[in-house]
């Protein structure tokens, strides 16, 4: 028979949520007439960067150069919809990135597929600057033993997520052809489900070239502030979701279960304020503390159940919301890795007052847990 590994259910899902959310997004970016009028753009860069050493555990095999490259494919939206989000012309795309680590023995190298948005300003002209979020899937080539390679503390499973951020300076050579030159931030990390998981925080320097298949000539639009993008100016949020950890420990995974509830006002065209709160079952947490009453480490046995207060800001483009809170905890008695933590998410309105979302907490840079959220909002 085909053996399951469980821990690698909340990654599958992720990425399905992902490729999901991409290719709606893809839709909507078509005109009324059905026809999309966004130019194609294809694009190869290559990268050289450097391993920060955020803990201690790494450190000794972070002084390595990675290099790599990536093939990118795109859309760039024309719309005057999109234009009214930003008072730019994003790009729509999926990117396939390599990287190795130089130092193959222990670290090796990684594969990622990813889409992302990447607004610009100046699309059209001579010289434009693009900003660019991504998250996907990640392959690991290398990945931690505790025999035969217990050095790498990066990856615990050959299979991770990919997050990044870079911005770029773009020049076009002529109407087909843009040069390109980056600096991105990259993290890879499997969200906490399988130990070690350190993850791997990688700053790159890159140059490329990208070819538009149809090129476009960009309206220029006027900045019109008093559009109202999102007429709901306030919401309320009630959510379930659930994750998975692995224990190095006991050798299984772990459920993560809690409810959400929150609150939401705009403060801006695309900005707004958020308050919440949560309560979280993590049934890893419950076992650690079971078991050191049971092998008389400790003389009580405290409450696994967490609640927390969260505070933060969102960024609201129509269906997607994007948002980073940070939590502290009022009821902890089974004591966390730290008195705070942050959250950062992302949501897609599938239905009215429904959705559905991914949402990351970690305790600065060790991610807990990725979990899936379904969400009603009032």
């Amino acid at each position: 028979m085909l053996a399951v590994n469980y821990s690698d259910r909340p990654k599958l899902v992720f990425v399905t949520l992902v490729l999901t959310i991409f290719l709606s997004a893809s839709l909507m970016a078509q005109n009324e007439n059905g026809v999309s009028a966004n130019p194609l753009v294809f694009g190869v860069h290559g990268y050289y960067g450097m391993i920060i050493p955020h803990a201690a555990a790494i450190t000794d095999v972070s002084h390595t150069n990675p290099r790599g490259f990536e093939f990118n494919l795109a859309l760039h939206l024309t719309s005057e919809e999109v234009w009214k989000y930003c008072f730019c012309y994003p790009r729509l795309g999926a990117a396939l990135h390599y990287v190795d680590f130089a130092n193959r023995d222990v670290v090796g190298s990684a594969i990622s597929l990813y889409p992302y948005i990447e607004p610009f300003i100046g699309a059209g002209q001579r010289v434009s600057i693009g900003f660019r979020l991504g998250a996907g899937f990640s392959y690991q080539t290398t990945i931690y033993d505790e025999i035969s390679n217990p050095l790498n503390k990066f990856f615990g499973s050959h299979y991770a997520f990919i997050a990044l951020m870079n911005g770029s300076v773009n020049y076009r050579i002529s109407d087909k052809v843009i040069g390109r030159m980056t600096l991105s931030y990259n993290h890879i990390s499997n969200g906490g489900t399988v130990k070690p998981n350190y993850g791997i925080n990688y700053p790159m320097l890159g140059f490329g070239v990208d070819y538009v298949f149809n090129p476009y000539d960009f309206e220029h639009r006027e900045k019109d502030r008093g559009v109202v993008l999102n007429p709901d100016r306030e919401r309320f949020d009630f959510s379930l979701f659930f994750s998975g950890r692995e224990s190095e420990y006991f050798k299984r995974w772990y459920g993560v279960y809690g409810v959400w509830g929150g609150y939401s006002m705009m403060v801006g065209r695309v900005s707004a304020f958020y308050a919440g709160a949560e309560l979280v079952s993590d049934q890893l947490v419950r076992k650690s503390v079971s078991q050191a009453f049971l092998d008389g480490i400790t003389d009580e046995l405290p409450d696994h159940l967490r609640f927390s207060l969260l505070g933060g800001h969102e960024l609201v483009f129509g269906r997607f919301i994007f948002s980073q809170y940070a939590g502290f905890y009022l009821y902890s008695p089974a004591k966390a890795r730290n008195a705070w933590y942050q959250r950062y998410g992302l949501m897609y309105r599938f239905a009215p007052s429904l959705w559905i979302g991914v949402n990351a907490k970690s305790h600065y840079h060790v991610i807990d847990f990725i979990d899936l959220r379904l969400v009603r909002s009032f």
